[in-house]
C-alpha cells in the first residue's frame, strides 16, 4: 500500500453540500479515508480537511450525490511548489522589476474626487489639455496644470494634485454659486425652491397666492407679482379686470419633511482568543506579493495583524512586514436598547448635518426601529421650518403654445 504521508505534507479544505452527511462520513471510515476538522454548518452543508492523496477516492465515494467545493490547499508541499515556480521565473521577475522601475516615472492612473457640477469626463479632458494624462511623465509642471484648470473650468475654488506611487490624485473644491437676484426694476414672483407645507408668508410686495397649510412643490408661486385691478374708467364694463405687474418680495416659511433610513447590526460580534497563534512574513515587490500567513493559516476564525518593517516606492515599490495570526472563537451578543439608540442618534445627527441647511429649525424628530433577523432598520423622520422663497422673473408677452 502506498504511503500517503501526513496532513502536514499536503491536505485540502473542502465544502460538501448534500443530504445524508452521516452516511457519507460512515462510508469514508469504512474506506479508510482520514478526515479532520469536520464542521457541520447546516443539515446539508459541512466542511472538512482531507489528505491530498485521498481526494480522488473521496470524490468517487461521494459520486454525484454531493456537491464538493475545494476551498484551499495547505501543507509544505504546495508552499515548496510555489517557491520553486517563482525560482523558475527569476528571469521574468528581473525583467518585470526593470519594467516597473521604468514605469515608475510615468502616471499610470488618475483618480479625481470632489467634483459635483462637472462630469469626470470634462475634468479629465481639461487635465489632458494641461498635460496631465495617464501615460504622461511625472516631471510635468503641476503649477501650470492647476493654472490651466482654474482658467478652463468655472467656479473652481481650489485644486490639489499629488502623486501616490504611479497614481495622480486630483482633488477639486468647487465654489458656492449664489443665484443672482432679479433686477428690482423687473416684475417677478416669489416661488418655492423646495417642497413642503406653507407655515407662514410675509408679503412685503405682491399678493399672497397660497394659504397656510397648503402643500407646495418646487416652482409654485407663493407671492404673486401680478396684481388684478378693476377698471373704473367711464364706459368700461364693471366686470373688466386689468393687471398690474410688481416686483414681488417677502419671506416664505414652510415645514419640510425629511425621512432617512439606515441599518444597524442587531448583535455585537465577540472574538475570544484561544491562545493559539503564529507569526509570518508579508513581502511585496511591485505587483509580486507573498504572505506566508495566508499559506499556512488553517484556523476557522482568526485575527490578523501586521507590524511594518520598511516600505518605499522608489526606485521600485517594496513593502515588508511581520504578521501575526491569532485564533479566536466567535460568539454573538445582543446589543442593548441604549447602545442601539445612541448609535442611531449619532448617525441621525450626521445625516442631518449633510442634508439639512444650517439655518433650518427642527420642529419634530422621531426614530422608528424595525427589527429583522440579524439587523435593525432605523427610520429617522424629521420636520423642519425653513425659508424657501426665491424670486423668479415674470416674462411679459411670452408667446404661448
Amino acid at each position: 500500500m502506498k504511503d500517503r504521508g501526513s496532513f502536514l505534507e499536503h491536505y485540502i479544505k473542502i465544502l460538501v453540500e448534500g443530504f445524508e452527511q452521516q452516511r457519507l462520513l460512515s462510508e469514508c471510515i469504512k474506506a479508510g479515508i482520514v478526515l479532520r476538522d469536520i464542521h457541520t454548518h447546516s443539515d446539508i452543508e459541512m466542511s472538512m480537511s482531507i489528505m491530498y492523496y485521498d481526494y480522488n477516492r473521496f470524490v468517487k465515494l461521494a459520486k454525484n450525490r454531493y456537491r464538493i467545493t475545494v476551498l484551499h490547499e495547505n501543507g509544505y508541499i504546495p508552499v515548496l511548489r510555489k517557491i520553486i515556480s517563482k525560482k523558475s521565473t527569476i528571469v521574468g521577475l528581473i525583467l518585470f522589476i526593470l519594467l516597473m522601475y521604468y514605469q515608475s516615472s510615468f502616471v499610470s492612473e488618475i483618480r479625481i474626487s470632489g467634483y459635483e457640477t462637472f462630469t469626470e469626463a470634462a475634468v479629465r479632458d481639461s487635465l489632458k489639455e494641461a498635460g496631465l494624462y495617464e501615460g504622461c511623465s511625472k516631471k510635468i509642471d503641476i503649477s501650470k496644470v492647476k493654472l490651466h484648470i482654474y482658467q478652463d473650468l468655472d467656479n473652481i475654488a481650489w485644486i490639489g494634485v499629488k502623486y501616490i506611487g504611479n497614481m495622480a490624485e486630483v482633488t477639486i473644491v468647487e465654489g458656492t454659486i449664489t443665484p443672482k437676484p432679479v433686477d428690482i426694476s423687473k416684475p417677478c414672483n416669489v416661488v418655492a425652491k423646495k417642497e413642503g407645507y406653507v407655515d407662514r408668508v410675509i408679503a412685503k410686495e405682491g399678493k399672497i397666492a397660497l394659504e397656510k397649510g397648503a402643500y407646495i412643490k418646487v416652482g409654485d408661486v407663493v407671492i404673486s407679482g401680478i396684481i388684478p385691478l378693476k377698471s373704473t374708467a367711464y364706459g368700461t364694463s364693471a366686470s373688466a379686470i386689468t393687471e398690474r405687474y410688481v416686483h414681488a418680495a417677502g419671506e416664505v416659511y414652510a415645514k419640510i419633511p425629511y425621512r432617512f433610513t439606515f441599518y444597524q447590526e442587531k448583535y455585537n460580534l465577540i472574538k475570544t482568543p484561544t491562545g493559539r497563534s503564529f507569526y509570518g512574513i508579508r513581502l511585496e515587490v511591485g505587483n509580486v506579493k507573498l504572505n506566508t500567513a495566508k499559506m499556512i493559516n488553517n484556523y476557522d476564525s482568526s485575527v490578523y495583524t501586521e507590524t511594518k518593517l520598511f516600505g518605499f516606492i522608489r526606485p521600485i515599490p517594496i513593502y515588508a512586514a511581520v504578521t501575526k495570526t491569532e485564533e479566536v472563537e466567535l460568539s454573538r451578543e445582543k446589543r442593548s436598547t441604549e447602545e442601539l439608540s445612541k448609535d442611531a442618534n449619532r448617525l441621525a445627527r450626521s445625516l442631518m448635518k449633510e442634508n439639512i441647511p444650517e439655518k433650518a429649525q427642527i420642529l419634530n424628530k422621531s426614530l422608528k426601529f424595525s427589527p429583522e433577523e440579524n439587523i435593525i432598520g432605523v427610520a429617522v423622520m424629521l420636520e423642519t421650518l425653513e425659508e424657501i422663497g426665491e424670486e423668479k422673473e415674470i416674462v411679459i408677452g411670452k408667446p404661448t403654445d
